[in-house]
């Protein structure tokens, strides 16, 4: 044989496979016709053509069940000459993925409306929680579609735990950005979602693993010191990705403004810490900053300030030593030095999700190259004495009502000094209160804000900050009050002002969803639903606005069956979008203790996915207050054998033995989940509650106390431990307290410092 005929194989072989190729990218598209690759996709509204976003355009870089929405968006695909269109592109994290309803684009699209009020204008937020420059690079492929007068760009954080950034918690190969440009091609092709459902199919297991442990401890292998070679890497391709993004902004609109991305830095604790390589040198330095930490809590702030002057000499990149410095140099009223030390602390975080000081000067030398015009964000929101914090940040990089209200203002006064709009201001721009008023965000808003937050911060990566405990305590104090604040507010009052503030709101699909959330929650259910529907004709095309209005009828009696009808009318191809919905208003109506109700929807969960370990527990908790105990018990039994290293499901599972009197099997479960994952102290708390349920104060002594060590300040478990003590003899009590002390010396609560 001959090499032509080899040449001739060859041939024939690559055409196979291109022919293979071809064949299972068709069969993909006849699978799943509604995933096109765009962000934007077409379709109409009352008549008319318009850009809608596209429900999987985050399919393709993240799992389907833990894919996040992208943000809403109807826009005509013709927009009148006189409509000043407006795009702003970047993470949901920065345009408000939180509340998007009071978030930055909200609250500039009111200002505009207050200023201009003859002036047509529009504002539409391409956004998606999680995304980098890298993803931003692909959404940025469609605003020559919207045809738009400006462009905003704002992007920097997730650069390196990102899709595609070194540090990628999905690893594999997303986490290679010198594969990222040949990977976001393959991404655009329909058969990468029929593997991704071959491939949930044949390992479910594995995929359900991902989901729930990919926020753990996964995070802290992925640490990354400043100096490692990776993060600048992902420095170099961030550059790359945003002159990419910068120029097909230019080729859309003749405006684009590009913004710095400023951070939390005074209220938000490093995530991680890199160490020192030398162990002596690390050991060393976890000695002077205990030191330095018990001489400022015994006030002795200068000898304090000597302990940690010492321990950053000898590791000047220790994030958590750089922290603490920053908080006593604020404390003594230093405000420059501790601006400096913070700003240094959040560089040298080993978990890098906040954009760092390098990534702002690449966004810098970027708008100069381009010829954009920069919004220095980070430097209107910073002074030299006053590092950014819980002020204008809910947590590490989102903002607040107010950092939205201060960055909208400040792209108001940009897009006056650029004479986009040509037309003198006829009005004012509305204070902060009004807005915050106008947008139904005080006191509602803000009350499911802060109730959203708490329920954030128990996971990681928040959990891993050495202060979690202290901002859980605080988040919780301001959520009762804020919760307070609400439930004073009589039924009928809430109906009035919300009547008064939705009068002449016309078709508004935000403002309709913010009072149906509100309306729904102070009781008044045909209202709610009178406004998620109006939220829903205005968004056909999302699952969440039909969601909206299945939770809502399902509270009113209304039949499962008919919800899911709701859900899934229309489309050919529901995603995971119908499972998360029917998990989610089953789970809100076990929380109203309606069981009946919430059963078809888990049970409709569980046929669409039998794996998912989180619709495992809510059906078998559902049975087991229906007085199917022994079919709850069954079920999480046969989940642990088919996925026995998911420490969740023996939790529950010790959980529902617990509550049936199985004590020696619960204490069997609770260890197996305890060699598995010991991190997950949460256990220790379900346990102790389990025990109080049955009266069994006495054991439930221990595994509180236990919790205690790691959350001490948890207002629930204190709550908790207070209930078991006043039910336990008092000479009991006093024993076992001083026992409970005695195995505290023994087991120290985890800072970072402890995990050197």
């Amino acid at each position: 044989m001959g090499w032509r005929c080899y040449l001739r194989r060859a041939g024939w072989v690559c055409l196979a496979l291109v022919v293979l190729l071809v064949g299972l990218e068709l069969l993909s598209r006849w699978l799943y016709p509604e995933r096109v690759a765009s962000y934007l996709a077409p379709a109409e509204h009352d008549g008319q053509a318009v850009w809608v976003d596209n429900q999987f355009f985050p399919y393709r870089f993240f799992q389907a069940r833990s894919a996040p929405a992208p943000m809403p968006v109807v826009a005509l695909q013709k927009p009148s000459p006189q409509t000043i269109r407006i795009c702003l592109l970047g993470a949901a994290e920065t345009l408000g993925s939180t509340g998007p309803e009071f978030g930055l684009a909200r609250q500039l699209e009111r200002m505009l409306r207050h200023r201009y009020p003859d002036v047509s204008t529009e504002v539409i937020s391409l956004g998606l929680d999680g995304a980098n420059s890298y993803l931003l690079l692909e959404m940025a492929r469609d605003l020559h579609r919207l045809q738009p007068q400006v462009v905003v760009v704002m992007t920097g954080n997730e650069e390196i735990v990102g899709p595609f950034g070194p540090s990628y918690l999905r690893g594999g190969l997303f986490s290679k950005p010198r594969l990222a440009r040949p990977m976001l091609w393959l991404t655009r092709l329909r058969m990468t979602h029929l593997f991704a459902a071959i491939s949930a199919k044949m390992f479910p297991v594995r995929s359900d693993l991902s989901v729930w442990r990919n926020p753990e401890p996964v995070t802290l292998e992925r640490r990354l010191a400043p100096n490692d070679s990776r993060v600048r890497r992902g420095h170099r391709a961030f550059r790359r990705n945003l002159e990419a993004i910068l120029r097909t902004a230019s080729a859309a609109a003749p405006n684009v403004i590009v913004c710095t991305t400023p951070v939390n830095l005074s209220d938000c604790a490093p995530f991680a810490t890199s160490y020192a390589k030398n162990e002596q040198v690390a050991q060393q330095v976890r000695e002077t900053l205990r030191q330095a930490m018990a001489a400022e809590a015994a006030t002795n702030l200068t000898e304090a300030a000597r302990f940690y002057s010492e321990a950053l000499r000898l590791h000047p990149t220790h994030a958590e030593g750089l922290y603490r410095a920053a908080g006593l140099a604020q404390r003594e009223g230093l405000g420059v030095e501790a601006s400096a030390l913070y700003l240094r602390a959040r560089d040298a975080d080993a978990l890098r999700l906040r954009a760092d000081s390098r990534i702002n000067a690449l966004i810098r030398e970027c708008a100069a190259v381009a010829g954009v015009s920069l919004l220095d964000v980070e430097t209107i929101l910073s002074t030299p004495a006053k590092a950014p914090g819980r002020d204008l940040f809910l947590d590490h990089v989102r903002f607040n009502f107010t950092g939205n209200y201060r960055v909208a203002a400040a792209l108001l006064t940009r897009l006056e000094f650029m004479r986009v709009i040509v037309a003198r201001p006829t009005g004012g721009i509305p204070s902060q209160r009004d807005l915050a008023a106008e947008l139904l965000y005080d006191p509602w808003g803000q009350a499911a804000e802060t109730a959203a937050l708490v329920d954030e911060v128990v996971q990681a990566p928040y959990r891993w900050q050495f202060d979690n405990a202290q901002t859980l305590m605080r988040l919780r104090e301001e959520a009762q009050q804020r919760a307070a604040r609400v439930e004073s507010i009589p039924p009928a009052a809430t109906a009035n002002i919300l009547a008064r503030r939705l009068d002449g709101r016309g078709t508004d699909a935000w403002l309709a969803t913010a009072a149906a959330h509100i309306m729904l929650r102070g009781g008044l259910l045909p209202q709610a639903e009178r406004e998620a529907v109006v939220a829903m004709e205005q968004w056909p095309h999302r699952f969440d606005a039909r969601g909206r209005v299945a939770l809502i009828r399902a509270h009113q009696g209304q039949e499962a069956a008919e919800g899911i009808r709701l859900l899934r009318e229309g489309r050919r191809d529901w995603g995971y979008y119908d499972i998360t919905w029917a998990l989610t208003i089953g789970r809100d109506l076990q929380k109203q203790k309606n069981y009946e109700a919430a059963r078809p929807w888990l049970e409709y969960a569980h046929e669409r996915d039998p794996w998912n370990s989180d619709i495992l527990v809510a059906l078998a908790d559902t049975w087991h207050h229906l007085k199917e105990s022994d079919a709850a018990v069954e079920l999480l039994k046969e989940a642990v054998e088919h996925n026995p290293r998911n420490s969740y499901l023996w939790e529950e599972l010790a959980v529902i033995y617990c509550l049936r009197g199985e004590l020696t099997r619960a204490n069997e479960c609770f260890d197996k989940s305890e060699e598995i994952a010991p991190y997950r102290y949460e256990r220790l708390l379900k346990w102790a509650d389990a025990l109080v349920r049955l009266h069994q104060y006495r054991r439930a002594r221990k595994p509180i106390q236990r919790y205690l060590i790691f959350m001490p300040d948890d207002p629930v478990a204190l709550a908790l431990r207070d209930t078991i003590m006043s039910h336990l003899p008092q000479q009991a009590s006093g024993a076992e307290e001083s026992e409970a002390n005695g195995e505290a010396d023994e087991e120290k609560s985890p800072s970072l410092l402890d995990l050197i």
